[in-house]
């Protein structure tokens, strides 16, 4: 695994991160984000998103996954509601996880049961500095980053 960290100074600059990660992206890929709320994990994906051409994202709190269409489907599944996940929609989320013609981008991933996720997934985490700083760490297997 390969790890970098990246300083972000506002908003702004965390989304330009997230679009400037997805260069790196392929279909196949699955992104696990983690960090509190608030620490700029929607705001990544947005940049991610922005990248692929799709411009309006939101949360998708209320019903854990959005699909975007970005040439190719683009799920944002985001767990925040679900404390705990149950045998059923672990299997709806591991459809999303699995799906090779996508990408996946998972917010609050820690609420994900281990047996579901993918080795290969990309580990996104978010810290708070300061009101608008941030310490993003991606954790990859790349052998060339961006």
């Amino acid at each position: 695994m390969k790890r970098r960290e990246f300083i972000t100074g506002s908003a702004a600059e965390t989304e330009i991160l997230g679009e400037e990660f997805s260069q790196n992206l392929r279909r196949g890929d699955v992104l696990l984000l983690y960090g509190e709320l608030g620490t700029g994990k929607t705001t990544f994906t947005r940049g991610i998103c922005r990248a692929f051409g799709v411009n309006f994202i939101k949360s998708p709190s209320f019903v854990i996954v959005n699909v975007y269409d970005g040439g190719f489907p683009i799920f944002h599944i985001d767990l925040y509601r679900l404390e705990e996940i149950e045998p059923d929609t672990a299997g709806e989320i591991m459809e999303y996880l699995w799906n090779e013609d996508g990408i996946s981008i998972v917010e609050w991933a820690d609420r994900l049961p281990d047996e579901i996720v993918p080795a290969k997934a990309i580990k996104v985490y978010f810290e708070r500095i300061s009101d608008n700083e941030r310490k993003i760490t991606i954790e990859a297997r790349y052998e060339k980053w961006q």
